[in-house]
């Protein structure tokens, strides 16, 4: 399908949304100091060191699987184009991460030996660097997770007693605040030195209410591996800066250089270290519904599987909610032709169409507080919606080659569209207008499909159908209750209205409570 289907794109001028970027190394001069810095590309980051293993460039990609760089030519002839990845956001935000400090060692590196880099068996990027300070030898290696922010580095360095690594700024943020924890402790310190670490960390701060820009706030955490111990300095302001000190001979650590976000660190099991992020209410139900696909993915094997599992689950649970709410919307549209009299008839007289509509809902046993359930369920619906954007989806489905990047082939989009235009059409036969006013914002919203991830498309759309399916059995039970009660009887979608024993103007609703006492008051009149 691919293979027709991309050409096809590219004659129209669409391309794709987004491709799957192959995690690799590229070698180039990134900032032009006519040296030969290596590029570390992956579907969620992009890392640029220079020939001392020290990060020069660490953008996080807000929208997973973009492609900041441009190759040109084929073979030992190819160019890269970086002008787009430098006019993005730098995690580090001046100077360099990963600099090795040599407390007293005053010369400059010399003898610096071309980086060694390449792929192992897991599909992980790694690199050597080596170089010398005077009589220090360094040797820095790293490790790239291709799904993860997170990274390991070890430094081996000999000639010296000790040396501390240097990590400045913090992205666009000139406050970041600054934390670490001792190793044994749970108490937060915020600023000067700490030794023995558990973690240490720049943050972006988020409101811990509501944050539009929460997918952009990012986070350096630094922790030991093993053995390996060390303090840290924290500093902060404009001049932010987190500095690991007394680390002697051959270290090891891990780094995390990404989003600042609940799912994500707990995807790579940041989340458990004391006072790094706190989540609120919503945060915890996020979390448990991670939780919860993190057990099914263990019988099922599949993230596509997953969604719809989950999916499933989500809306069986608020079913009542949702079926009382769309009870409610079905009775509306039932009793609108005798509302629609009523505000012609007191056009002129509030008080006296207030009276009218209030006995005409309490006739047809409409609630004006049944639109109330479309509100409990928003928080649950934005707190899955959260959870699946931020979820990493280690795997494809159908022709898709990863959830965790949008449809390269938009197919999701016309699907996410075709059922939310359908499942309105549904909800609103009864009223054309509300059709026509629904429709027009679910156009503008086939943006969002196109651009957020595979995984949360799959899931609006599994969404929208099962609603559908609890739509048209709330509808055929509205019409087995009017028939059974000689009302108007409503035809199948898209034929007329039929009326076997009812006059065709509009009659009371039916309802449970007061259905015969207007049937009883209708024959006495």
């Amino acid at each position: 399908m691919k293979r027709f289907l991309l050409p096809l794109l590219a004659a129209i001028g669409l391309g794709t949304a987004s491709a799957n970027v192959n995690p690799e190394w590229i070698k180039a001069d990134f900032n032009g100091d006519g040296r030969q810095d290596v590029i570390a590309t992956t579907n969620l980051k992009d890392v640029v060191f220079n020939d001392r293993g020290e990060i020069i460039f660490y953008h996080v990609k807000a929208t997973a699987g973009t492609r900041f760089i441009q190759a040109k030519g084929e073979g030992q002839n190819t160019t890269y184009d970086f002008n787009r990845l430098k006019s993005q956001v730098n995690l580090v935000r001046s100077g360099s991460g990963l600099q090795v400090v040599l407390p007293g060692n005053t010369a400059k590196p010399s003898t610096v030996q071309p980086p060694r880099v390449g792929k192992n068996a897991k599909g992980q990027l790694t690199a050597t660097f080596n170089y010398q300070q005077g009589d220090v030898s360094v040797t820095k290696s790293v490790v790239l997770q291709p799904r993860q922010f997170g990274f390991d580095v070890e430094t081996n360095v000999t000639g010296a007693d000790r040396y501390d690594l240097n990590f400045s700024g913090l992205a666009r943020n000139n406050n970041p605040s600054t934390k670490a924890v001792q190793q044994g402790a749970a108490d937060v310190r915020t600023s000067g030195s700490v030794d023995n670490v558990r973690y240490a960390a720049l943050q972006e701060a988020i409101n811990p209410f509501f944050d539009p820009q929460s997918q952009f706030k990012t986070a350096l955490i630094v922790r030991p591996i093993g053995d390996t111990r060390f303090g840290a300095t924290l500093q902060g302001g404009e001049n932010a800066r987190l500095t690991l000190t007394g680390l002697t001979g051959n270290a090891r650590l891990e780094v995390y250089g990404g989003k600042n976000e609940l799912i994500r660190l707990y995807k790579e099991d940041f989340l458990r270290e004391p006072g790094l992020f706190r989540p609120n209410v919503f945060g915890d139900l996020s979390l448990l519904i991670a939780q919860l696909m993190d057990i099914l993915y263990r019988f099922v094997g599949n993230w596509g599987l997953v969604i719809v599992a989950i999916t499933v689950l989500i809306r069986l649970a608020i079913w009542p909610i949702m079926q009382n709410q769309m009870r409610y919307t079905t009775k509306l549209q039932f009793v609108q032709p005798e509302l629609q009299k009523i505000n012609e008839k007191y056009a002129d007289d509030q008080q006296k169409r207030m009276e009218a509509t209030m006995a005409l809902y309490k006739e047809h046993n409409v609630n004006p507080a049944g639109c109330l359930p479309v509100f409990i369920q928003i928080p649950i619906l934005a707190v899955l919606w959260n959870t699946m954007r931020n979820f990493e989806f280690n795997s494809g489905l159908f022709w898709l080659p990863d959830l965790s990047i949008p449809d390269p082939l938009y197919i999701l989009a016309v699907l996410y569209v075709a059922a939310n235009l359908l499942s309105i059409y549904i909800g609103t036969r009864k009223a054309p207008q509300m059709f026509k006013q629904q429709a027009f914002i679910y156009v503008i919203f086939a943006y969002f499909a196109i651009t957020f991830p595979a995984g949360v498309t799959l899931y609006w759309i599994l969404s929208s159908l099962v609603g559908i399916v609890q739509q048209i059995l709330i509808n055929r039970q509205m019409e087995r209750t009017m028939a059974s009660l000689n009302v108007s009887r409503v035809a199948p979608a898209g034929g007329p209205s039929v009326s076997p024993s009812a006059p065709k103007s509009s009659k009371p609703l039916p309802n449970a409570n007061q259905g015969g006492q207007a049937k009883n008051k209708r024959q006495k009149e």
